[in-house]
C-alpha cells in the first residue's frame, strides 16, 4: 500500500481553531485521518495546510512581504485600582 503524504502524527497540544467543513469533505478528512495510521482529523487539516503553505509560493511571497500577517491580536487591558487602594488615597 502507498505511504500517506503527510507524517505521522506527534500528537504535540495545539492552538485551537473552529472550522466548518461540507459533509463530503468531513467523510474525507476522517477516511484520510484513518488512511495515515490513525492520525486525528485536526492533524491530517495542519498538515495538508503546512504543504500547501510550503508550496505556494504566492503565499510565500505574501509571507515574506506582510511578517505580522495571521497574528493572534492581544489585547492589553489596565490594571484597575482596587476599591481599598482608592479609599486609601
Amino acid at each position: 500500500m502507498p505511504a500517506p503524504l503527510i507524517e505521522v502524527e506527534d500528537k504535540q497540544p495545539d492552538e485551537k481553531i473552529e472550522i466548518r467543513l461540507r459533509p463530503e469533505v468531513a467523510r474525507d478528512l476522517r477516511a484520510y485521518g484513518e488512511y495515515a495510521q490513525g492520525s486525528s482529523a485536526s492533524y491530517v487539516v495542519a498538515a495538508a495546510l503546512k504543504r500547501l503553505f510550503r508550496e505556494d509560493k504566492g503565499f510565500k511571497s505574501f509571507r515574506e512581504e506582510n511578517p505580522s500577517a495571521g497574528s493572534v491580536k492581544v489585547q492589553k487591558f489596565r490594571k484597575s485600582s482596587s476599591a481599598s487602594e482608592k479609599g486609601a488615597a
